[in-house]
């Protein structure tokens, strides 16, 4: 048997796993994004005005926001940021121009900039709930969390549908700033009232995957999709929440069901290799992950479960796992799985030193790594480093003690730390 079965559980190998995928499925989520082959990002909208009648008529010339479109539009961020201060000194800019503009800003991710226009819009139009709201999504995507949820407490809400969307981005703050209680009520009033929207979905959904309350999620992804049935990431949701929740069935499904709709949405491939290899089909699992490693650009993930997989079916191509491995780990900011995987390919060539090497790059990655840590005890003391061997044992008895508590904060730091690549607007 696999030293990782004997360690390990199925469910504390599931979570081990989790901590070190779940960040990376929301990053590659949110770059898939803006891929032309999908429909339009799910984010928060930056609001258009309704309520613009009787603008000054002596408005100044559309130029400077032509040429701030323009300079954008051709990728010269520098030449906007030039432009901007002339264009917020003209004395009467229209509401409407400074929306327009400083969404063209945010869409761009200069969202420094986008808030200064947006403050403009709130100095000249008080009354203007789209000038708050906007004014907050670019202080929430700059991380100026605080100054976010004063923004959307000042805003006026004369209308339900305001009311609404202010309670919204407000629970989407208060996540941002940790407030799970908080942002779970708030988040789910504004689902509540209007479920249609794909966003109260989403982030209500993300809000109990973070409080680990993987049923409510579950039922939020669902009623989500109910409505908005072709929503990638409502449907990639809600097979996150299944996997989770330990409904490895249904998950693999959801993610059948998600490929269908969308054949070149790697981030489900990622996931159906990772619930495929849990339940035990490691053939399948490096299949679905070779079909991805097709793309142009394939994500990193999927160079680590293909390997995982080989790994798991006894693949004998050591030269092509250690490969897959190597492509990983330059593109997953401290892949300690990477390494202890690459450990198991090196000792089955009879290269120990190499094993032992990736072990102790592995500890050093993440130091709560208990398979390292009893693999690398029965290495030492291979090569006669038996103080060594017994230090790493007792390291390894530590945290096999307290393996699931850590598991479990580990799956929640993961969360907290996707959540800014989850949720930016």
């Amino acid at each position: 048997m696999d030293a990782s079965l004997q360690v390990a559980p199925r469910c504390k190998l599931r979570a081990r796993a989790l901590s070190l995928l779940l960040p990376w499925v929301f990053f590659i989520s949110a770059e898939a994004r803006a891929s032309s082959s999908l429909r339009s990002s799910p984010s928060p909208p930056l609001l258009a005005s309704t309520q613009l009648a009787g603008q000054a008529a002596d408005a100044p010339s559309p130029a400077l926001e032509d040429q701030i479109h323009e300079a954008l539009a051709q990728g010269k961020s520098d030449v906007a940021r030039k432009l901007l201060p002339m264009f917020l000194g003209e004395p009467n800019v229209l509401a409407e121009a400074l929306l327009r503009t400083g969404a063209d800003l945010a869409q761009h991710e200069m969202f420094e900039e986008a808030g200064e226009v947006f403050a403009r819009c709130v100095a000249n139009n008080p009354g203007l709930f789209e000038a708050y709201y906007n004014l907050a999504l670019a202080q929430l995507a700059s991380r100026k969390y605080s100054e976010a949820l004063a923004t959307i407490a000042k805003a006026p809400h004369s209308s339900p549908d305001y009311e609404v969307a202010r309670t919204y981005l407000r629970g989407k703050i208060e996540l941002a700033l940790r407030q799970n209680a908080e942002a779970e009520r708030d988040l789910g009033a504004a689902f509540a009232a209007a479920p249609q929207i794909e966003n109260y979905a989403l982030d209500l959904g993300l809000a109990y995957l973070i409080s680990r309350k993987y049923q409510q999620a579950i039922d939020v992804f669902k009623k989500g999709v109910s409505y908005q049935g072709g929503s990638p990431f409502l449907l990639l949701g809600l097979g996150l929440a299944q996997f989770l929740g330990g409904q490895s069935a249904e998950s693999i499904e959801t993610c059948h069901s998600l490929l269908s709709l969308q054949p070149d949405f790697s981030p489900v491939r990622v996931l159906l290799a990772f619930d495929l290899i849990m339940e035990g089909d490691a053939s399948q699992a490096s299949q679905v992950a070779a079909q991805g490693l097709q793309d142009a650009n394939p994500f990193p993930y999927l160079y680590y479960i293909h390997a995982a997989a080989l790994l798991k079916e006894q693949s004998k191509d050591y030269a092509g796992i250690l490969k897959d491995l190597a492509q990983a780990e330059r593109g997953i900011p401290g892949c300690a799985l990477c390494y202890l995987s690459s450990s198991k390919a090196h000792q089955k060539m009879g290269e120990r030193d190499a094993a032992t090497a990736d072990l102790e790059q592995a500890i050093k990655l993440d130091p709560t790594l208990a398979e390292a840590w009893y693999r690398l005890a029965s290495l030492y003391d291979e090569q006669g480093r038996h103080t060594e061997a017994q230090q790493a044992r007792r390291h390894f008895g530590e945290l096999k003690e307290n393996k699931a508590n850590r598991d479990t904060e580990m799956l929640r730091d993961a969360f907290l730390k996707s959540l800014g690549l989850a949720g930016s607007p």
